[in-house]
């Protein structure tokens, strides 16, 4: 019965030491995980292929920086 015992002990200390090596790779699944759900998600594209707008963008806005981009073109 007692060598019984001592086996038990034994498994029980290997299957802890399984367990913690185990738990060293946590991080690494996480960050793995993350990087997965990243890639995943896909860009919303409009008609002619480009990245669309966002709804709550202000068309003044993208007029100024339009007249802007034009300016640095002519400077050119």
């Amino acid at each position: 019965m007692e060598h019984v015992l001592q086996n038990i002990n034994k498994l029980n200390r290997s299957l802890e030491g399984v367990i913690a090596v185990g738990n060293e790779f946590g991080a690494v699944e996480a960050l793995w995980s993350q990087f997965e759900n990243v890639m995943a998600k896909e860009p919303e594209q409009g008609e002619n292929g480009g990245v669309e707008r966002n709804e709550g963008a202000d068309p003044e806005e993208e007029d100024e920086d339009a007249r802007d981009n034009a300016a640095q073109e002519q400077r050119r």
